[in-house]
């Protein structure tokens, strides 16, 4: 059964230039029929949809925050709200990061071609992947489209036998960053600051205080409470860790949809979120950083 949404505002969702099953306009589309004021693009190490949701969704009265999630070393995620997408610190290392990822998927490709008779080609895979980031989605969509697969669920039976298990396919990132190609989250929250942006920290869990102290010495200004990966008591608990340490408490779905359907179980745009005072906090934030 399909989840309602709850929230206007909804500060995680991803497109198909990462992991997400839609495109930007589809996103943008949803969130205004839903009459969402406000929503974040926050692809995996990509702003490839960002520009393209905010003129899509002109003259709907939805507001696009411009937005990124960047992977760290440590595996932690860095949510960036407010970016200039264009700032050339940022802009340079996900360029960078992107033409990694491309050489690390080609030599996936190569592997499953000899091991398990993968019938796509590199050019197939980077014509799906466009401008965004290559990961197992977009395999996931070639091969369906090729009629290799029947559907495009990460878990389906299919899947699973072609590529051994489905936690590679959702941990593909895990196994990019064997390569050591991401900064340090002091790192990634240096990026985010650069690029005039708000830093925030992803679906912490039940991060310890002192190791969200020494992020907030370099620059971290939030922390994402609201979120389906958090159980009640995980949001009181980062709940407190705000009050106490004076950073905003962020919130969002972090929608993927189509591929992941059976990890999410129905989750619609705004399920989890914010309210709209949240987003005016962090706007004016990010002013400060760009003016400061």
């Amino acid at each position: 059964m399909a989840e309602k949404p709850n929230y206007t505002c909804d500060l995680h969702l991803h497109t198909d230039a990462s992991d997400g099953g839609y495109p930007v306009e589809e996103l943008v589309d949803r969130a205004a029929g839903n009459r969402m004021q406000a929503i974040a693009i926050t692809d995996h190490d990509t702003t490839a949809s960002v520009e393209r949701g905010i003129r899509h969704a002109s003259g709907t009265g939805l507001r696009v925050v411009p937005g990124v999630e960047l992977t760290t070393l440590e595996r932690h995620h860095i949510l960036g709200y407010f970016i200039d997408c264009r700032a050339p610190r940022l802009a340079g290392y996900l360029s960078g990061l992107r033409e990694r990822s491309r050489a690390f998927m080609a030599g996936l490709l190569d592997r499953f071609r000899r091991e398990r008779g993968l019938a796509v080609a590199d050019e197939e895979l980077a014509r799906r992947t466009g401008e965004g980031i290559p990961n197992m989605s977009h395999l996931l969509d070639v091969m369906y489209r090729r009629g290799d697969l029947s559907g495009v669920a990460f878990d389906s039976a299919e899947a699973v036998e072609f590529f051994g298990s489905p936690d590679f396919m959702v941990n593909y990132f895990r196994e990019f960053a064997r390569t050591r190609p991401f900064v340090d989250a002091a790192g990634a929250i240096g990026l985010i600051l650069s690029a005039g942006g708000v830093p925030v920290w992803a679906h912490p869990l039940l991060a310890g205080e002192d190791e969200v102290r020494k992020l907030q010495e370099t620059g971290l200004l939030g922390l994402e409470v609201n979120t389906p990966k958090h159980d009640l008591a995980a949001r009181d608990y980062l709940l407190g860790l705000c009050a106490r340490l004076e950073l905003i408490p962020t919130g969002g779905t972090d929608y993927h949809g189509r591929y992941f359907d059976s990890i999410e179980h129905g989750r619609q745009i705004g399920c989890y979120g914010v309210e709209p005072e949240v987003v005016s906090r962090l706007a004016g934030l990010a002013m400060a950083e760009k003016t400061a």
